[in-house]
Order: C-alpha cells, then structure tokens, then sequence
C-alpha cells in the first residue's frame, strides 16, 4: 500500500444549486492516497451530492476538482468507484453474482472468458464470499452477502478511489461491523482510497482516518477522526456529538 502522503483528491470551491437552491456551497478539501475519509453531516447536508459529482452523476455549479493532477473529466471510470446503501436494488436480479461481475471486466474488453471466470472467482473470495457463489442470483443471498457482491464489483477493476454511500445503513450492527471490517481490510492490503459517506457517529469513528463535517452544504471542520471526536473546532461539531455516548465501543 501506498504511504498516505501523495495527493490523490482536490476539491476547490465547490458549489451545487438546484433551481436557486444552494445544495453545496464553497466546499474546499484534499485527500491522500490510501486515506479513508469520513464525511459526516445531517440529511440534507450536501454529502451525497459531492459523491455524485465525484463519480460524474452530476455537474457542479462552479469549482474546481483534481484527481492525480487531472481534471475530474479526464479520469478513466474505472478509477472511481461506489457502493451504495441498498445492495439488493444495485443487483439486477435476473442475471447470476457471476455474471453481474463479469460485465464491468467485459466492458474493460481486456479479458479472456477464462480470465474473467478467475478474477470473479478471486474477487469473491477477497470479499469473503465463496467461489461458488459465482453461480448464485442475488435472492439468494443475504443482504450482507448481497452488500459484499458489490464491494467486488467496486474492487474488481482495481479502482483509486471508492465513495461509499450510507453502505451499511440498511444492515443489522452484527453485520455493519463486518462490511466496516472488510472495507478497512481492502484499504490496508490494495491501497484503496475510500470516501465514506454516513451520518452515523460510531461507523466513521471506527473506520475513517479523517472526518469532514457539513451543515447546509458547508464545511464546518476537517479534522484528525481522534482530534474530532475528542476536540471539535466548530460549534456545529460539538454539538452534532452532544449524543456521543458509549460511540468508541461500537
């Protein structure tokens, strides 16, 4: 893995309106290679918004975004990848797990039939899954197994850099602390850059290295996650882990 001191993000001045609404405004950050970034915030505070924008589901008003160095439009899809909260909705139901993880590797028209078959295989195993899970439909596993099939399909092509969208929102804790496990275990072992979108305390307490908290689509702090949870600059920080509570055991 990468040491997390070469710059992979660089966001500037980042404004969204939709129809006179400012949904993100002026919003400023960096991230290093191999960092996991917790962004937090309230429903409504601009946080899915910088996902879509970052994987070009939507443009922004005005600002500027450099990944590696490149314009935000130069970047291979390929390199950017999500994981959104409801897995179930993101499988197509009617297609095997194998063949839903063949099609971004068919896309990339660089592999062989046998090749794809393998790097499925392998890939399903890294996620804790079971080759021959390949020959399964997605009814037929749990949603936690469900959510892990995506977390291959996003890890498949080796991406810099994932944003996950409230990715364990629709789990039991049992299992969100399993899926908040193996994300960690990917970023340490393939260098993965990871963008975790959530407003839930304890989740980005255990798995971010930084936090970017947001109200109203503004940047009230970046912070360390120990300097945050211990020391908030903001007043909205502070008062946004008024219900802190038993946060460090989850």
């Amino acid at each position: 893995m990468e040491e997390k001191t070469i710059m992979l993000l660089t966001v500037e001045n980042l404004t969204k309106v939709y129809i006179k609404k400012k949904i993100l405004n002026n919003v400023s950050f960096s991230m290093k290679k191999g960092e996991i970034l917790g962004v937090l915030g309230k429903s409504g505070a601009g946080k899915s918004t910088i996902g879509k924008i970052l994987l070009q589901l939507s443009r922004p008003t005005t600002g500027s975004i450099l990944f590696e160095g490149k314009v935000l439009s130069e970047v291979p899809r390929k390199d950017i990848q999500a994981i959104f909260q409801d897995p179930y909705s993101a499988l197509n139901p009617s297609l095997k797990i194998g063949e839903i993880l063949e099609e971004p590797l068919i896309a990339n028209g660089k592999f062989s039939k046998e090749e794809r078959r393998k790097k499925v295989e392998e890939t399903l195993v890294k996620v804790g899954l079971l080759e021959s899970d390949y020959e399964k439909y997605p009814e037929e596993l749990s949603g936690g197994q469900q959510q892990r099939v995506c977390i291959a399909g996003a890890i498949i092509l080796s991406p810099k850099l994932i944003i996950c969208d409230e990715p364990i929102a629709s789990l039991d804790l049992a299992i969100q602390v399993q899926i908040l496990d193996l994300i960690q275990k990917i970023n340490q072992e393939e260098g993965i850059s990871f963008i975790f979108i959530t407003h839930n305390l304890p989740a980005v307490y255990r798995i971010a290295d930084r936090i970017l908290l947001l109200y109203h689509g503004e940047v009230q702090e970046i912070q360390e996650v120990e300097d945050f949870f211990n020391n908030p600059k903001s007043e909205y920080g502070k008062k946004f882990l008024k219900h802190l509570n038993l946060i460090k055991n989850f």
